[in-house]
């Protein structure tokens, strides 16, 4: 009997577990999708860096396969493209970017927050 209550609950637990998921973040459950930078430490786009430089716009990209792709424009015209892969639990997402850097960042609803170099930036899902 004690063994057909254990079957029992763990069938209870798993089928609970089943109807959550681990990313509850966004749309159907995902943080993927399109986003557009709008504030770096609170100050709106355009940004101007202690360097003097000016960023216009930045686009990034999460995709279901786990990768991600980050353009960046500044005033001058250039741009800087970043990728790598991510993982997501829950809504804290780690990036693994292409060039070294591992930085930390999360989605809340249709908002992603990035910590990287000392800068909090906030971009919005499109």
């Amino acid at each position: 009997m004690r063994r057909i209550a254990m079957f029992a609950l763990a069938g209870t637990l798993a089928g609970t577990l089943a109807g959550c998921s681990i990313d509850s973040t966004g749309p159907n459950g995902s943080v993927e999708g399109s986003y557009t930078l709008r504030t770096i430490n609170g100050q709106t786009l355009p940004y101007t860096f202690p360097s003097g430089r000016r960023l216009i716009d930045d686009r990034l990209v999460l995709y279901r396969d786990g990768t991600f792709e980050d353009l960046s424009t500044y005033s001058d015209g250039s741009t800087t493209f970043d990728e790598g892969d991510y993982e997501n639990y829950n809504g804290a997402v780690t990036f693994y970017s292409m060039n070294g850097d591992v930085y930390q960042g999360s989605v809340s609803r249709d908002i992603l927050t990035q910590v990287l170099n000392g800068y909090t930036q906030v971009f919005e899902r499109d």
